[in-house]
């Protein structure tokens, strides 16, 4: 009786569990330094991600952006990190790291050739604000010859 009850309560788990995910918001740390953008995925997100913490150096950063989803780089047949679609984009795929929910205006951050990732898409809970942020302190970076 008791092993009927676990495999009812499985497939209970798996929804709520579901559910719970569609509604947790992205939990990310933006930081800027002096050499580098240093994203840290917290909580959850670091386990989704598969990673805790991604250095982005200055001098690779081609382009920060807000913008639609449909403007990110397309999934690739081989997905190396966790995607359900409608509800959880998160890890690398390809050479684009993500770490999205639901949203539909992203952070999107273009490399240069020879970073880590060509593309980092990330959902934040107020984008613009991140946006304004983290462009006042790159401009305000000492110009490297």
């Amino acid at each position: 009786m008791s092993s009927v009850l676990v495999l009812a309560a499985v497939p209970i788990v798996l929804a709520v569990g579901l559910l719970a995910l569609m509604k947790v918001p992205t939990n990310l740390q933006l930081t800027v330094t002096e050499a580098a953008l240093v994203i840290e995925p917290q909580g959850l997100d670091g386990w989704w991600t598969r990673r805790d913490r991604i250095d982005v150096p200055v001098a690779a950063i081609a382009s920060i952006r807000i913008g639609p989803r449909t403007e990110a780089p397309p999934l690739p047949r081989r997905r190396g990190g966790l995607h359900i679609d409608g509800v959880i984009t998160a890890g690398p795929h390809g050479d684009t790291f993500w770490d999205v929910r639901r949203g539909d205006q992203l952070l999107i951050i273009k490399c240069l050739p020879g970073a880590e990732f060509g593309t980092l898409v990330l959902q934040f809970t107020n984008p613009f604000a991140t946006l304004t942020r983290t462009r006042t302190v790159l401009a305000h970076q000492p110009q490297r010859a």
